[in-house]
């Protein structure tokens, strides 16, 4: 059953067969020569954008859970190759900042969130977090999510962001609630009030209203990631246009089982 319904079923349907199409010519180019050697990285980079947004509009669709592995698997594949050093914020004076724009930023957090709420293996797991800290990238919602898959791992005292980090501030705040009541209370209030209109500088933002059919679904991935590790009650924002229920109450099988 369609999961999103700000689109037909035959909308989601037709985005993911001329989102696979487009991906596969591009593919088809790399296998002949056709790309310039300069352009290669941003082409990849790109292309990891073309299978995340895939992968929200099987969500929208309504598709098993299982079935957003493929996409998964492929853009991990490209991230271990061409994601370090590619993304990293540019500040004043030409300056490489340890941070992410908006849009990497969510990029890197969904594909940590997806991972926890797939349960993927340690090896896929490891891609993201191995580029995070090629990044050198320190992130307190990242961690958190990171640590829930590997309990070893050590926490970080500080941030690395230069101008501070203004989003998520709810759900950032969450992960630091021992009382549950009120952790659930805030991602409900972070969901309702917050989490949409704080992306209105992200790519993204309101493309259900584009002409060309860019839209994928609108999904907050790491809330149902921070939910899950937490183990809050989320029957009072369950039914959230944006919260990924079926990610945090179905099973998944994974490539590892």
């Amino acid at each position: 059953m369609i999961r999103d319904y700000l689109k037909e079923i035959d909308y989601f349907e037709a985005f993911i067969k001329q989102n696979e199409a487009l991906y596969y010519k591009r593919l088809v180019k790399f296998q002949n020569g056709l790309i310039m050697p300069e352009r290669e990285t941003i082409v990849k980079l790109d292309m990891i954008n073309n299978l995340t947004r895939r992968i929200k509009a099987k969500y929208s669709l309504g598709l098993p859970v299982i079935s957003m592995l493929e996409e998964y698997n492929e853009a991990l594949v490209l991230i271990n190759n061409y994601w370090v050093g590619s993304n990293k914020f540019i500040g004043n004076n030409n300056e490489v900042l340890d941070q992410y724009s908006l849009d990497d930023y969510d990029t890197m957090l969904w594909m940590l969130s997806i991972g926890y709420l797939l349960d993927v293996s340690m090896d896929q797991f490891n891609i993201i977090v191995n580029a995070i800290d090629g990044d050198s990238i320190k992130d307190k919602l990242y961690e958190f999510i990171i640590s829930a898959k590997i309990p070893s791992r050590p926490k970080i005292e500080n941030e690395s962001y230069k101008y501070g980090w203004v989003l998520y501030g709810k759900l950032r705040e969450v992960i630091g609630i021992k009382d549950k009541s009120r952790a659930t209370e805030l991602v409900k209030h972070f969901l309702e009030e917050d989490w949409y209109r704080e992306h209105r500088q992200s790519g993204w933002y309101n493309s259900h209203t584009n002409k060309h059919n860019t839209y994928s679904g609108y999904w907050s991935f790491e809330t149902a990631a921070v939910v899950k590790i937490m183990e809050l009650d989320d029957s009072s924002f369950i039914d959230n246009q944006y919260y990924p229920k079926d990610l945090v109450h179905q099973t998944a099988l994974t490539s590892k089982k």
